[in-house]
């Protein structure tokens, strides 16, 4: 379906209509990380945006507990590709949020550790993401919240399914293929 008025299909225009769930989805998550990424330039730091705070805090509670954190576990955490988590920690560590030390059992391994700066921008992250997600449920029922999480979660594992990044089971459960 297009735009009369601009001849662009009706997603490009903010209004997806029913023919497309996942074009509408798409949308959403681009606005909220855009709006994520303002939020959390505009509350902390500019040097970070909502990603690399939500992956700072990860790296943050894995060092507190004192698990090691691989590149490996961000592509899964992240469900990203390898070169897209290369260039996210190499920003990262450049603008000192972390560092990627060498590993005694394997050269080739670096584990991440959140640097002193890391850990104090941690908890201010921490803060405006909660505060972000407060206002973005804003006006949403918890029984309507948990509705759209649950379809969220099925449509999630679909797409999983299809990129080849699960398989189904029997039951209609899945199996991560990572």
């Amino acid at each position: 379906m297009t735009n009369t008025k601009t001849q662009q299909p009706c997603c490009m225009t903010g209004g997806c209509g029913d023919e497309h769930f996942g074009a509408l989805v798409g949308q959403v998550f681009r606005v909220i990380r855009r709006a994520m990424d303002t939020r959390i330039a505009a509350d902390v730091t500019p040097e970070l945006t909502g990603v690399r705070g939500m992956l700072l805090g990860e790296i943050v509670r894995a060092n507190k507990e004192n698990r090691d954190v691989y590149q490996k576990d961000v592509e899964h955490w992240m469900q990203i590709r390898r070169s897209s988590v290369t260039a996210v920690l190499q920003a990262m560590e450049q603008d000192g949020f972390i560092t990627r030390c060498s590993v005694e059992k394997d050269a080739r391994l670096k584990r991440l550790v959140a640097t002193p700066k890391g850990v104090a921008y941690h908890e201010r992250i921490r803060l405006s993401i909660d505060n972000f997600e407060r206002e973005l449920q804003r006006g949403v029922a918890p029984e309507r919240q948990a509705v759209a999480r649950a379809v969220l979660e099925q449509v999630l594992a679909n797409a999983q399914v299809m990129a080849g990044e699960t398989r189904s089971t029997p039951d209609g459960g899945t199996i991560d293929n990572g």
